[in-house]
């Protein structure tokens, strides 16, 4: 399960065309990455439901975060660095917090050393109108203020500074530091940027005033020819630096001016909505955590569709996994205990049309018909209750009553039928029933029966539970949620706690792309030096870091692992970290799969006591009545067969349900980091089309395991059969002997190989005994001519059980892709559509993503409040 994959800003930038390749909707992928309005359409409708026309976008979105068409000839258009922007803006608003907060400690500290007092109290050291007492004006002149005005500095780097406590909910005692956390960039990267900037533009990074020439020579540089002649724009965003800075007209380019000018316009977005157990849509129209400073006149509403979220398996909007876990659980049991398939239509009766020629055009008929009633009987019954018994198990807005009519209708699916036998569509010779709720009649499968139906009351009762949490997650006023912690907590929907995790792992992956970003550009000066101001692109802080990145493209590292995937799930670092969304369909499976294995334990056993009393009562008898009392077998070699094939079909149907999950998560891992392509590969396209058959994954998986413990069950129980039987077990111990001697000839042939290559054939494919080499080459061929027969059937029996296993697993193909295809047509497509099934979720639960539909509903929602052109500019 371990793999290599690209590291640093290489798998970045392979993370960042995926996301576009998922982004985009047009027949072709657009190969420069870029986004169009058209996209956004229907990104927005999918995944929030909100409905937006193409103007609309154009004239809030495309204009707000592309320059309003300044650097696109059509104006409706986000290209890769644009898409970036957006995602950094999070991490621009920390980066200017983490600046304050590191200039206010460095003030704290020079006034708690220049204090005659030697207090450590910092606010004793102002006079009666706020002013600092100390006279070092040169720091705060450097960076472009006037030294007259330091209480004020002091207040503005108070105020955007922040307070600590809010980051760490769990630990509100801990500190957050200016370098090295994980979800946040460190102190120094605004400054750092901008000296990279004033060195490749100017020849020094000394801060400079802030005028249109500065700003002409600066989008020159780095070929913005457009915003470069835009004078109306270039005096906006100086205008922009100014209302942030305490300096005169003129403002000066330092870091914090700059800090302000990346962040001015969308201060609108709330940082601590990262820790918050709430959905993007309640964080911006619901409890309105972002925007809180925006006046309720200006705020829009977009036009929201209907998309029924408790059955969004797509996006995953219902309340609860587990809820929708078990109640499909629960349909697929009762569909393999209840329900006859031939149980309504009648029979068209066939055998009286055989003298005329006429039954196997009736028996397609009757096949027809059967078939129809199947899917009559899953769609109207099967669906049917399970979109009654979803109804309100939302985070949406849903009446209290919906709540309760559900937990009926779970009821009457769950209970009802375990504990009141009956029948509905009964034939009339009382063979078989449309529903038949009554218990069996075969004594071989009461204790498997029971079992079941256990396990349908089990899961009925939890879906109860999780009800009531719900109603009263719905009933509890707000302000108790909020006022108690732990209620709160109690009452959170297992979706929202994902959509936690997904907001705390793009933070987490955003501020690891800046620092693998800065990194490279420190591996380039290092190597190359710092800029002098060379209009040469090689010289300039982009140019030496393109030859740094291309250097690091052969750099790989090695993830994954069946272990390194349960270790982080455990730890949840696969969430709130890789922000890995597991969609609800393969889940749904693995819980059908561990429910197949206990299931085989009581099946199994009444298997086995059935044999047993067959043994006793049937074949003892009638070999002792025919006096063959000498080939009656022991019953060790009827028992010791069946208990073998029970553990291996146990063992397989253990190990499918443990392999799903980490088989997942690596193929999506994979997808993200460019070792399987997107963007730049031509069969991406088909990944991209007939995602509806997604369905078929849970009935699969559910089918799948079952087929695939039947199949290994006989086949063992017969393989082990036959040589504990008295007749073939002295075969077998031929057999056996045989092959143990083959198995030492065949060693000793590798000892023999491994002697002649060291002599002949050490040079890779170049012979240093040409002679040597053919002799032995001869040797070989003919003895290969006797020995291969062993190989072949030792191959044979290999695909023969792999095929058995595989039966149960869709996740990865067993075909090569060469032998799956005969012309257009794909012999195994279960694995195509497992693949579609990850990709469709991503596409909708990437964090990327997740933050960029963030960024484009709170435009929707507070237009010109939030993202505007000078600061896009910017």
């Amino acid at each position: 399960m371990k793999y290599t994959k690209p590291a640093g800003a290489v798998a970045d930038l392979r993370e960042l065309e995926y996301i576009s390749a998922l982004h985009q909707t047009c027949a072709e992928l657009r190969q420069d990455g870029s986004i169009r309005t058209e996209d956004i359409s229907k990104f927005l409708l999918s995944r929030f439901g909100i409905r937006a026309t193409d103007e609309e976008l154009s004239d809030t979105i495309a204009k707000g975060f592309s320059g309003g068409g300044v650097s696109e000839e059509d104006g409706d258009t986000l290209d890769l660095c644009e898409v970036m922007a957006m995602l950094l803006v999070p991490t621009l608003l920390k980066a200017e917090m983490s600046l304050h907060r590191d200039l206010l400690e460095r003030m704290r500290i020079r006034n708690s050393y220049l204090n005659t007092n030697g207090s450590d109290d910092y606010f004793d050291e102002f006079d009666e109108l706020g002013r600092i007492k100390f006279d070092d004006d040169d720091e705060l002149e450097e960076h472009g203020y006037d030294s007259n005005k330091k209480s004020s500095i002091h207040k503005l780097h108070t105020l955007k500074a922040g307070e600590d406590h809010v980051w760490y909910p769990k630990d509100e005692n801990r500190v957050r530091s200016l370098r090295g956390e994980d979800r946040w960039p460190d102190s120094d990267l605004i400054g750092f940027v901008l000296s990279m900037i004033l060195r490749d533009v100017t020849g020094d990074d000394t801060p400079k005033p802030m005028t249109r020439d500065l700003l002409k020579k600066i989008f020159v540089f780095y070929g913005e020819h457009e915003i470069a002649e835009d004078e109306g724009l270039l005096d906006e965003m100086i205008s922009v630096a100014r209302d942030g800075t305490a300096s005169s007209e003129t403002p000066i380019l330092n870091e914090i001016t700059l800090a302000h000018c990346l962040t001015e316009d969308v201060r609108a977005y709330d940082i601590t909505t990262e820790n918050r157990l709430s959905t993007t849509v309640q964080d911006v129209f619901t409890e309105m955590h972002h925007g809180a400073s925006v006046p309720e006149e200006d705020l829009r509403s977009p036009d929201k569709v209907f998309t029924f979220p408790a059955i969004d398996y797509a996006v995953d909007t219902f309340r609860s996994k587990a809820f929708v876990i078990l109640l499909w659980v629960i349909w697929a049991l009762a569909f393999l205990l209840w329900f006859d398939n031939g149980a309504i239509g009648g029979d068209i009766k066939c055998e009286e049309k055989e003298h005329q020629g006429q039954a196997f055009g009736c028996k397609i008929g009757q096949g027809i018909i059967n078939w129809l009633l199947i899917m009559c009987q899953l769609i109207l019954v099967g669906s049917g209750s399970v979109i009654l018994c979803s109804a309100g198990q939302s985070d949406a807005k849903s009446n209290p009553l919906i709540i309760l009519f559900s937990m009926g209708c779970i009821c009457v699916m769950t209970f009802v039928p375990v504990f009141v036998q009956f029948k509905v569509g009964e034939s009339q010779d009382d063979d078989y029933a449309f529903i038949d709720t009554t218990e069996q009649d075969d004594e071989w499968l009461i204790a498997a029966d029971a079992f079941l139906r256990g396990i349908i009351v089990a899961c009925g009762i939890i879906l109860i539970l999780l009800s009531i949490q719900n109603l009263m997650d719905r009933t509890i006023p707000l302000r108790f949620r909020v006022k108690y912690k732990w209620l709160g907590s109690a009452l959170a929907s297992g979706t929202i706690r994902m959509e936690r995790n997904m907001k705390q792992a793009a933070a987490f992956k955003v501020n690891r792309m800046v620092r693998n970003a800065v990194a490279i550009h420190k591996s380039a000066e290092f190597e190359h030096g710092a800029g002098r101001g060379s209009s040469s692109s090689k010289d300039s802080s982009y140019g030496r870091a393109l030859l740094a990145y291309t250097k690091l493209q052969d750099v790989k590292e090695e993830i994954g692992g069946w272990l390194w995937c349960w270790r982080r799930i455990w730890s949840g670092a696969l969430f709130n970290e890789d922000g890995i969304w597991l969609n609800n369909r393969m889940l749904q499976g693995n819980v059908a799969q561990i429910i197949i294995c206990a299931t085989l334990v009581p099946y199994f056993a009444s298997v086995i006591r059935w044999i047993n009393e067959f043994y006793r009562g049937i074949v003892m008898v009638i070999l002792q009545e025919l006096e063959l009392d000498d080939i009656i077998p022991e019953r060790w070699r009827i028992i010791t067969p069946i208990a073998i094939a029970v553990f291996l079909s146990m063992f397989n149907a253990i190990t499918l349900s443990f392999k799903y999950l980490p088989s997942s998560v690596r193929t999506i891992l994979e997808f993200r980091y460019g070792t399987i392509g997107s963007l730049h590969d031509g069969d991406f396209l088909s990944l991209r089309r007939d995602v509806d058959g997604a369905s078929f994954i849970f009935p699969a998986m559910f089918w799948g395991t079952i087929a695939s413990s039947i199949f290994i069950f006989f086949s063992s129980l017969v393989f082990w059969g036959l040589i504990f039987t008295n007749f073939f077990f002295p075969t077998f111990l031929s057999i056996m002997s045989a092959m143990i001697g083959a198995f030492i000839t065949i060693l000793l042939k590798s000892l023999f190989l491994m002697l002649a290559r060291k002599y002949s054939h050490e040079r890779a494919y170049y012979r240093t005994r040409p002679a040597v080499a053919n002799v032995v080459g001869v040797i070989l061929e003919a003895w290969n001519l006797g020995i291969t027969t062993l190989y072949i059937l030792k191959r044979l029996a290999v695909l023969i059980v792999c095929a058995f296993i595989f039966i149960g697993r869709i996740d990865i193909p067993f075909l090569s892709e060469e032998a799956d295809e005969i012309g257009p047509a794909r012999l195994d497509n279960f694995p195509v559509v497992f693949r579609k099934d990850l990709l469709m979720h991503d596409a909708h639960r990437h964090p990327y993503l997740e933050r960029i539909g963030l960024m484009y509903i709170i435009k929707l929602r507070y237009r010109d409040h939030f993202g505007r052109e000078a600061g896009t500019s910017w």
